[in-house]
């Protein structure tokens, strides 16, 4: 197992199979006689380490395509909030107001013009 996060990091393990889903390849690891885990081809040494976490020594916390599939999901959301916002915009009734207009006191007038 060689994902630094794994509780297993570091150990090896024996693949006793492959299972496949919408995620990929996933490796079938005996931990011992009762646990088997399914983990990703990526964090065993079966498949060949990343030349970018290889070049980068590990100093950089994610990889080029990482940071492109991260703005595509966040460039999703916003583009999700924009089309609900816009549908609300088009459900909001539209109510002219039907009571009369408010007169303005005598009084009001003559303070707007000046008069007193």
């Amino acid at each position: 197992m060689t994902h630094p996060f794994h509780p297993l990091s570091g150990r090896q393990l024996v693949c006793v199979g492959e299972r496949y889903n919408r995620y990929g390849t996933r490796l079938l690891l005996r931990v011992d006689e009762e646990h088997v885990y399914s983990v990703p081809r990526q964090w065993t040494d079966v498949v060949a380490p990343d030349p970018e976490l290889v070049i980068g020594e590990g100093r950089a916390l994610l990889r080029v395509a990482d940071l492109l599939e991260l703005a595509g999901l966040v460039s999703n959301l916003v583009e999700q909030e924009h089309r609900a916002q816009a549908r609300k915009r088009n459900n909001t009734a539209h109510v002219k107001p039907n009571a009369p207009p408010i007169k303005k006191r005598r009084s009001e007038h003559a303070r707007n013009r000046g008069n007193i």
